[in-house]
C-alpha cells in the first residue's frame, strides 16, 4: 500500500495538472468516484481521451461503472472508446506518462477507506517505443462508446445482481435457460427495464451471463453466441455427433443433471432450451424435430 500523500491517484493528478492539449486515461476498470477525482485535476481546456472496457459481469461485480460516460458528457471535450481485451493501464499527458498496474478505482489509486491495492506506476517518456507500440495497438482495436452501450451494459449487469440463480453458476460454462433465442439479439441491444415477466427475466439473465461485449452488430453477436454454445457441455455433445444421427435427451441426461445441480433449471427445461438455441444459432447443423429429439443434418446433404 502506498504512503499517504504519495498515492497512485496523487501521482496521476500531478501528471495531469498543467497538461496542455490532451490527457489520456486508459484502464480496463474505471469507477465513477475515482474517475471524477482525476478529471478535477485536468485543465478545463484539455481534451480527455478515455479508453476502457465494459463487460456485464465486471460491472455487476462492482469493478467498473459505465456511468463514466455521463461524467465525460457533462464535462465535454472528450472521447471515450472501448477495447474489449484491454488490460493495459496508462496515464498520458504530453511527453510524459505513467504506466503500470493501477486501475481507476479508489483501491487502485491507493485512496480507498480500506487497505488499498499494491500497485506500481512507472514514469516514462510517451515517445518510448514500448509505450508507442501499446498506444498503437489500442488505437487499432478501439471502437467508440455510446450512451446506448453504457445503459445496455448497466441493465444486463443489474440483471445479474438481482438474479436468483446461484452465484456458483457464473463459474460454469455458459448454458442458456430461456427457450426464446429468437429474441436474444433484440434483448442484447435493447435490454428491457422495469418489471419483467419470468420469461423476459430468464432471457435477460442468459444474456448477462453470456458476458458478450456491448455494441456488436448482429453477425458478430451471433458468432459470439455460437462460440459459447459450442463450449457448453450439452452443445458440444450435440454438435459433435456424427452424420445425420439423432441425439436424444437420454444420451445427454448426465450432462443435464450436472448443470441442474448448479441451480440453473431442471434437466427437462435445460434440454428444451438447448434444442431451441442450437437449432436457432446452428440451423446448418441442427434441426429441431420434437422436444425430445434433435436431428443433425449431414453436411453433404446441405450442399445439394
Amino acid at each position: 500500500m502506498e504512503s499517504p500523500g504519495n498515492t497512485s491517484g496523487t501521482r496521476i493528478r500531478a501528471l495531469f495538472e498543467g497538461a496542455e492539449g490532451a490527457v489520456e486515461i486508459i484502464a480496463p476498470f474505471i469507477k465513477k468516484a475515482a474517475f471524477q477525482s482525476l478529471l478535477l485535476a485536468v485543465p478545463s481546456d484539455a481534451h480527455v481521451r478515455c479508453v476502457t472496457r465494459w463487460r456485464p459481469r465486471e460491472v455487476a461485480a462492482g469493478v467498473s461503472d459505465p456511468e463514466v460516460f455521463e461524467l465525460l458528457e457533462s464535462r465535454g471535450n472528450y472521447s471515450l472508446h472501448i477495447v474489449d481485451e484491454l488490460h493495459a493501464k496508462l496515464y498520458v499527458a504530453g511527453a510524459r506518462c505513467l504506466a503500470g498496474s493501477a486501475n481507476v478505482t479508489l483501491a487502485g489509486l491507493g485512496e480507498s477507506a480500506e487497505q488499498g491495492n499494491i500497485e506500481v506506476l512507472v514514469e516514462a517518456a510517451t515517445a518510448q517505443p514500448e509505450i508507442q507500440a501499446t498506444l498503437a495497438e489500442i488505437a487499432a482495436a478501439e471502437r467508440p462508446a455510446t450512451l446506448h452501450m453504457a445503459r445496455a451494459v448497466r441493465r444486463l449487469a443489474d440483471a445479474l445482481v438481482t438474479s436468483p440463480r446461484k452465484e456458483g453458476t457464473l463459474s460454469l460454462p455458459w448454458c442458456p435457460v430461456s427457450p426464446r433465442p429468437e429474441l436474444s439479439f433484440r434483448f442484447y441491444r435493447e435490454p428491457p427495464s422495469g418489471f419483467l415477466g419470468a420469461a423476459d427475466r430468464a432471457l435477460l439473465e442468459d444474456l448477462a451471463g453470456a458476458d458478450v461485449v456491448p455494441g456488436l452488430e448482429e453477425a458478430e453477436f451471433q458468432k459470439q453466441i455460437r462460440r459459447l454454445l459450442s463450449e457448453c457441455s450439452v452443445g458440444a455433445a450435440v454438435l459433435g455427433s456424427a452424420g445425420d444421427s439423432l441425439v436424444t435427451r437420454a444420451e445427454v441426461q448426465g450432462l443435464l443433471e450436472e448443470l441442474a445441480e448448479g441451480g440453473l433449471a431442471s434437466p427437462e427445461d435445460l434440454w428444451r432450451s438447448a434444442v431451441e438455441w442450437l437449432s436457432f444459432f446452428f440451423p446448418e447443423a441442427v434441426v429441431k424435430q420434437q422436444v425430445a429429439v434433435v436431428g443433425l443434418r449431414r453436411a453433404e446433404l446441405l450442399r445439394h
